[in-house]
């Protein structure tokens, strides 16, 4: 799936995702500091069958795979991932800012560009899974307004490593238009 259009903050641009952004996106998300809360393994544990999920990244059938760059020099400094429900109501997200980027509040305009455009899109909820020690992205998701709905527990892709999880939810307003 493709947005078509970009999502515009003040500093950073959200895009679809492109195969040449391929390579400084696993170098973020294999790091052991930059992937450390993510279910995607380091570098040492990808296999085969994930290294073929990769190449299919673009223009994917079942979610919006997406890049986050600088408005300014168009320099790639995260992802996000948007997967929708059969009706497209339920969105679940996800999303990684380089450790570069780091409390720069980058994700902070993030969230709130998904939120608006899932809305716009006919969406009515988001959801989102966090580790429990991952004290940014749960401070960032109930900021702007998600709410712990459950816990539970990931594992990261291939390895024996688990988190404690929260289950985040965001109920969107029904669109007034009409």
């Amino acid at each position: 799936m493709q947005l078509k259009n970009n999502l515009y903050a003040s500093r950073i641009t959200v895009r679809d995702y492109r195969k040449s952004d391929l390579p400084f996106l696993v170098a973020m998300w294999f790091d052991e500091e930059n992937g450390k809360y993510l279910s995607d393994p380091t570098k040492d544990y990808v296999n085969d069958e994930y290294r073929k999920a990769l190449e299919k990244l673009e223009d994917n059938p079942h979610g919006y795979y997406l890049t986050l760059v600088l408005n300014a020099s168009e320099e790639i400094m995260g992802s996000c991932f948007m997967f929708p429900d059969d009706k497209k109501e339920s969105f679940d997200i996800a999303y990684c800012i380089h450790k570069n980027y780091w409390r720069q509040g980058y994700a902070t305009e993030l969230i709130p560009l998904i939120i608006d455009w899932v809305h716009g899109h006919g969406g009515i909820e988001i959801t989102a899974e966090v580790a429990k020690e991952n004290i940014a992205s749960n401070s960032l998701l109930r900021k702007n307004g998600f709410e712990v709905i459950r816990e539970t527990r990931f594992k990261k892709y291939n390895m024996d490593v688990y988190f404690d999880s929260y289950i985040y939810r965001l109920i969107l307003k029904k669109s007034s238009v009409g």
